[in-house]
Order: C-alpha cells, then structure tokens, then sequence
C-alpha cells in the first residue's frame, strides 16, 4: 500500500491509501474518493477542470503535447498538472497534491 495526500477545494487535507494501477488516473481516484466536480472532458486533457498543485514530493512524469498546451494558459501556477494524466503507482508514494480547477482561474 501507498500514501498520497490531496487537499480537497474546500482547502482540508486528505491522506489516501492507494494501491497502485487499481484506479485509471489520479483525477478518477479524487472524484471517486472526495466527491469533487472535475474532469468535464473524461480525461483528454481538453479543459483543465482536473487541475491539480503538486504541494509536496518528488513526481516526474512525462507531460503529453496536449496537457502541456493546456498547462500553458496558467504560467502563473507553479507544478501544475492535469490528475487526468498523472496514473496512480509507486512514483506518487507520499506526495501531497491541491485540486484546482481552472475555470476559477479565467
């Protein structure tokens, strides 16, 4: 078993067990787990309302053209990510992630 931590967007912090590729992607795991409304467009990195702040840890994975195009319109937002690309296993051990979502940022 792994641990993530995720502060939810009404700003309280969570700490998850997760046990790696048991769920698609980090943005399924926090709307099943925090009941939060993102992920308009099912994951194809399209909108942004998946947006999450990696807070704390190490977590490097490759960014894929359309999540980079994306995370460019929030140049102000430092180590953003889009959850619908980020997969749950062993590299997310122990990070701690802020949802956000990008219409508040429009």
């Amino acid at each position: 078993m792994y641990t993530i931590h995720i502060e939810d967007s009404n700003g309280v912090l969570n700490a998850f067990s997760f046990v790696p590729n048991a769920n698609e992607n980090l943005m399924t795991f926090i709307a099943d787990n925090l009941a939060e409304d993102i992920g308009d467009c099912k994951g194809r990195a399209w909108c942004g309302t998946c947006m999450v702040q990696q807070l704390n840890g190490v977590y490097e994975d490759a960014i894929i053209a359309d999540e980079r195009t994306l995370l460019n319109d929030f140049p102000n937002i430092p180590n953003r990510r889009l959850a619908c690309q980020i997969f749950l296993n062993s590299n997310l051990d122990g990070t701690t992630w802020k949802v956000l979502d990008s219409r508040q940022f429009m």
